[in-house]
């Protein structure tokens, strides 16, 4: 049988996982790996945090690979967004601030410099 409480972590995750990041100045800076939350004693779940980066991906796929993930990026690029930082939700997450506030998506050009311009063939 699933609780309240159950109900309330699925749709939390569902509506916000993956969604797009918006800043006030209308760039898209990223996409919402995971998401950290509280239980209060009243029983109400709070975001804290929307999660940005590939260890808090990796966590998702499986987490097996957050050791390995952290190994590898050593923390650099996992961003915690405060959810006082959001202004609107919908299929994009909307941010209070401009993309030069939130120092996110620099994992992306730190793969390509130090990874995946190794492999033939990849154009990097």
């Amino acid at each position: 049988m699933v609780n309240d409480r159950d109900n309330d972590i699925v749709l939390a995750m569902r509506d916000l996982l993956d969604a797009q990041l918006e800043t006030a100045d209308g760039r898209h800076i990223g996409r919402i790996a995971d998401i950290e939350a509280d239980w209060r004693d009243d029983g109400a779940l709070v975001l804290m945090y929307l999660l940005t980066g590939p260890q808090a991906l990796a966590g998702r796929v499986a987490s097996r690979l957050v050791p390995l993930a952290r190994f590898i990026f050593r923390d650099r690029f996992e961003r915690r967004i405060p959810m006082s930082e959001v202004v609107e939700t919908g299929l994009t997450v909307r941010l209070r601030g401009n993309a030069s506030d939130y120092p996110v998506g620099q994992s992306e050009r730190w793969l390509a410099d130090h990874v995946v311009r190794f492999i033939p063939g990849s154009g990097a």
